[in-house]
């Protein structure tokens, strides 16, 4: 608790069932690191390095990672609620399942992957490019969506409450019945 770890060199090394709160981890190095089962709150990872690190069922919570490197990093079954990705490098990260509510994501880019079965719950993903993203399964309830590319996305039996689907460029976007019923009538349509 409220430790400093800035600038450690942990490459290579597996953290399991720990906990940290209100710790410092700029600039540190976890590259290749295994990280299963910890919880982070209320951390900053600024600039640190977790580049192609596997981290499963983790928690970190209200979290700072700005211009931290993610690239190739996996993360199932994680809880982000509330961290922030600001100038982030996440090109080739994994993600499977866990809850990402309340996260800002603005302007990353996810296109061509697969965010299935997560839970976005509020996040901002204002200028996110999503295109052709597979978001089966996944809550997007009240996700901002401003200005984020999502051509030939498929949102096919994904939670898309609170997102008013008439005010984004729907080209070649995949959705289920019950997605479209929900189009047609924030466009006026009645439904019987």
């Amino acid at each position: 608790m409220n430790e400093n770890f800035d600038g450690q060199d942990y490459k290579y090394i597996d953290l399991c069932k720990s906990t940290f709160s209100n710790c410092s981890f700029k600039d540190t190095d976890f590259g290749e690191v295994s990280i299963y089962g910890c919880e982070f709150v209320d951390c900053d990872f600024r600039a640190a390095r977790l580049n192609a690190a596997s981290i499963v069922q983790s928690a970190f919570t209200n979290c700072r990672f700005s211009f931290a490197d993610l690239f190739g990093t996996s993360l199932t079954d994680c809880k982000m609620t509330g961290s922030s990705f600001g100038e982030a490098n996440m090109l080739g990260i994994t993600i499977k399942g866990g809850v990402w509510s309340y996260t800002n994501l603005k302007h990353h880019d996810f296109s061509g992957g697969e965010l299935r079965n997560i839970d976005f719950t509020y996040a901002d993903m204002t200028g996110c490019n999503i295109e052709k993203v597979k978001f089966g399964g996944s809550r997007l309830n009240n996700v901002v969506l401003a200005n984020a590319k999502i051509k030939g996305c498929d949102f096919r039996d994904a939670d898309l409450t609170g997102i008013n689907l008439s005010l984004l460029d729907l080209t070649k976007v995949k959705l289920d019945m019950t997605q479209c019923i929900q189009l047609a009538m924030s466009k006026g349509a009645i439904i019987d």
